[in-house]
């Protein structure tokens, strides 16, 4: 099994956040995305967090991706926890 590998960013405006979420979607570089509006953040000035899952192969075309794409932003990865029966905790049909 790849290792998989959660990747995070923000972006301004939910029509950008929803333009590379179906980017991403449609490049198969993500198995899971969840979009989701930054606490505190106002109609103007709308941020949104993606929340992203691909494998450890596929994380630096997805950043590619992001920044050909025009994103400036931080993006955070880190790897997916497993539990003892080795299942990713997102999975469905997790113990």
């Amino acid at each position: 099994m790849a290792a998989f590998i959660e990747v995070r960013t923000t972006v301004e405006g939910h029509e950008r956040a929803a333009v590379l979420a179906h980017e991403i979607l449609g490049a198969d570089l993500a198995t899971s995305i969840d979009i989701d509006e930054v606490p505190g953040s106002s109609a103007g000035t709308s941020a949104w967090r993606l929340t992203l899952i691909t494998t450890d192969a596929h994380a630096p075309a997805m950043e590619a991706l992001l920044r050909a794409a025009g994103h400036t932003g931080p993006i955070e990865s880190r790897p997916v926890t497993y539990d003892v029966d080795s299942y990713p905790d997102w999975m469905p049909g997790h113990p």
